[in-house]
């Protein structure tokens, strides 16, 4: 079926000579015609009927064309009909007029047949396209909402109470959905098992690769694996499956009734110790998950813990923020940062923590920002 025979076009003319040409043009390249002899009608026919295009008269009885396509476009049905303009007003000024309602096109007369068609065509293709692109963002901006509403579900904000330590935490994904990760276990020993990770990268794809991490963490049996055997496990399931994206991990065991911190680390930042209102730096970078097939260099570090430490858990997008000069933050000033609000309450901590890098961002998202904060009582 050709698709021309879909297309149902408007000609709104007080002229019936003209009428009459263009109608047996039209008709004769299997388009549906509707016709209007002055503005009032061509609204009523608008207010009813969909049409895919508008051949508009500029001189009609009553209402003139550009009084017409201006209530046309107002419409919600036709917002976005293409109207193109046939006058025998041949005057720039009236050509700037009609274009500046909002048609796509002006056509003087006399016109001639080919002439008419292959705009008429260029027309109709160009609002099938915009259409398809509408529809493409439309599911795009569906498949970002999916992929949050699953992410939420696997992307732990909140911690079950305990006796032994609060946790709270702090995100504000760049995108619609983001890349860094937090989500834990609590093993049949009573151990806090905790992987806070950040995805390489930004959307779709690489909340995909943070899904399949915590999907992996959530399955795998942590029981009888230290933190850097569980790290190992996850780079060993991933790397097979992965070849676009890092993620640089902290992986965590709390065993609270001891007090007992046992940490991994890949390729990530160093985990802040708050002690005595001042900054400790535990761990090292070593390499990513899945940046080396064969290499990940981790190893196991042990802390005690004590009444009314805080662990500070961040994400690279806390501060590798540039300002509107393309100045970093970076991590000296993140410290300076963290130094003055050590302070505060935990919800006020890292409420304060975010609105200061907001503030030198002046409010831009440059990366996922997560934080998490582990206080023990």
């Amino acid at each position: 079926m050709n698709s021309k025979l879909a297309s149902k076009i408007l000609v709104v003319d007080d002229n019936e000579t003209n009428m009459e040409i263009i109608t047996h043009i039209l008709l004769g390249q299997g388009y549906e015609v509707a016709v209007a002899y002055d503005g009032e009608y061509a609204l009523e026919l608008a207010d009813v009927l969909d049409f895919d295009l508008i051949l508009l008269d500029i001189l009609l009885p009553g209402i003139s064309g550009l009084e017409v396509a201006k209530r046309l476009l107002s419409m919600e049905r036709h917002k976005n009909t293409p109207i193109l303009f046939l006058s025998a007003l041949n005057e720039t000024s009236d050509i700037v007029k009609g274009l500046e309602t909002g048609a796509v096109d002006y056509i003087t007369k006399p016109f001639q047949e080919s002439e008419i068609l292959a705009r008429i065509r260029t027309h109709l293709k160009i609002k099938t396209l915009e259409k398809e692109r509408i529809d493409l963002l439309f599911s795009i901006q569906k498949d970002l909402e999916l992929a949050k509403a699953n992410q939420e579900k696997l992307v732990t904000f909140q911690f079950p109470p305990s006796p032994h330590y609060e946790i709270y935490t702090s995100y504000k994904p760049m995108d619609l959905v983001g890349g860094d990760l937090i989500t834990y276990d609590v093993l049949p020993s009573g151990d806090l098992d905790i992987l806070f990770g950040d995805v390489t990268g930004h959307g779709i794809a690489a909340a995909m690769v943070s899904l399949m991490a915590i999907i992996t963490f959530k399955t795998m049996n942590k029981s009888f694996l230290s933190p850097s055997e569980c790290l190992y496990w996850i780079h060993n399931t991933l790397t097979p499956l992965i070849s676009t994206h890092f993620i640089s991990a902290v992986y965590i065991r709390y065993r609270a009734e001891e007090n007992l911190l046992s940490f991994s680390m890949a390729g990530h930042h160093h985990i802040f110790l708050l002690r005595d209102h001042k900054i400790h730096k535990l761990g090292t970078k070593g390499f990513c998950l899945m940046m080396f097939p064969d290499q990940l260099n981790t190893t196991n570090e042990d802390i005690t813990l004590r009444s009314g430490d805080r662990l500070f858990l961040f994400s690279d997008g806390m501060f590798e923020v540039p300002n509107e000069k393309e100045e970093y933050m970076g991590d000296q000033k993140f410290s300076e940062i963290v130094e003055k609000n050590i302070k505060l309450s935990p919800k006020q901590f890292l409420d304060s923590i975010s609105d200061e890098v907001l503030q030198f961002s002046e409010g831009k998202v440059a990366d996922d920002m997560t934080m998490l904060l582990l206080e023990v009582k």
